[in-house]
């Protein structure tokens, strides 16, 4: 009789957890599985200096990365990512890679494997290459035997570590840049309101263009999809930044509510430099993934002309 082996089963969402489990178990009914759930925005989050200088802006070092703290309960018969990876790493005989197959979903895995330092090698875990969440593609990627060093993995994982590298750079000086610019429109940058986000500003500068209101709350969103800023996702919860922070005002009384960019919202955007919205940008991450880590000079180059020439504008306009 074949011995028991212990398998490691990573996945980014406990539904998948769940139909995965019994899938591996039908066909390898000797495994005892422990399930390992990452969340989708990774196990990691940016450690961020606090109170960094504007003097220091434009800012350019690799990210730093630290374990992102429990949001809630695990779910039965899963370890959560409060819960300690290396150690499930290290003990399991057989890991297998069942996040989803796309940016995130790889770099995700990837990164838990190099900030736990486990040199299981790639070619020995298995792959499951989720691209749907049906039993028939849990099966065949199970059927498939693909490993972690296949080279689709690593070309995915590409395009989230250059969305990684440029998101922790934006961040880095987006802090101290926005934070006098958020002060200047009386916006205090604190809690939700300390960050404002890529396609936060992007949506702010294309509203404060041309004629684009009022509009009503649905409207925002579909000009936000067709300029594809933000995902899906995200996108409600841009526009209620803008609404929360005051930048976006109701015009009228009208039942649907439509809104317009406020005199403040006005103000914030005249303190961004022409160039801080950027039509394009989601084609330069693309185009960063395509070819990192060649391309990593290439954001850092964008960051040093992005920020540096905002951090000259804002200094002549207030």
């Amino acid at each position: 009789m074949a011995p028991m082996r212990r398998t490691l089963i990573i996945t980014d969402k406990p539904s998948n957890s769940r139909v995965i489990s019994p899938h591996w178990q039908d066909r390898f009914p000797r495994d005892v599985i422990t399930l390992f759930h990452t969340p989708p925005m990774g196990s990691f989050r940016f450690r961020l200096p606090r109170d960094l200088p504007i003097s220091n802006v434009p800012i350019v070092m690799d990210p730093v990365l630290e374990r992102r703290p429990p949001e809630g309960p695990s779910p039965s018969g899963t370890a959560y990512f409060d819960g300690d990876f290396g150690a499930l790493a290290r003990e399991a005989d057989h890991i297998v890679c069942a996040t989803d197959f796309d940016p995130a979903g790889c770099r995700n895995f990837l990164d838990l494997m190099a900030q736990y330092q486990i040199d299981t090698p790639l070619s020995d875990i298995s792959w499951l290459a989720l691209t749907a969440l049906d039993p028939a593609s849990f099966t065949a990627g199970i059927e498939k035997g693909r490993r972690a060093d296949d080279p689709e993995l690593a070309l995915m994982a590409a395009f989230g570590q250059a969305r990684q590298h440029f998101d922790y750079l934006y961040a880095l000086n987006a802090l101290p840049v926005f934070g006098i610019a958020l002060r200047a429109v009386g916006i205090e940058p604190r809690g939700a309101f300390s960050f404002l986000s890529k396609y936060t500003l992007q949506l702010l500068l294309l509203l404060s263009q041309g004629d684009h209101g009022p509009l009503k709350w649905g409207d925002i969103i579909k000009l936000m999809s067709r300029n594809s800023l933000g995902s899906p996702i995200s996108r409600g919860e841009i526009v209620y930044w803008l609404r929360q922070s005051g930048c976006l005002a109701q015009e009228g009384h009208d039942k649907p509510e439509r809104y317009i960019l406020s005199d403040r919202g006005l103000r914030l955007a005249s303190l961004m430099h022409k160039d801080c919205y950027d039509p394009h940008l989601n084609s330069r991450l693309r185009s960063w993934g395509d070819s990192w880590p060649a391309s990593k000079p290439a954001i850092e180059r964008y960051i040093r002309t992005f920020f540096g020439k905002e951090k000259r504008y804002l200094f002549s306009r207030i």
